[in-house]
């Protein structure tokens, strides 16, 4: 069972935008409010106990 997890935010060049700390087990949903990025390509991650688990990019458009 995993002890620690986090989603990180980044944008193409590689810098972290924002953490999330995940704290609950099995399934859930995760509102992004887009407000305050530029519009372009962003990259989310899933990190479990240190090791990246799976990386998804997002676009965001304005």
């Amino acid at each position: 069972m995993p002890n620690y997890a986090q989603l990180i935010f980044t944008d193409m060049q590689g810098r972290i935008i924002k953490t999330v700390d995940i704290n609950q087990t099995g399934h859930g949903q995760l509102k992004v409010y887009a407000a305050n990025l530029s519009q372009g390509i962003y990259q989310y991650s899933i990190v479990v106990d240190g090791k990246i688990i799976d990386t998804k990019k997002m676009l965001v458009e304005k």
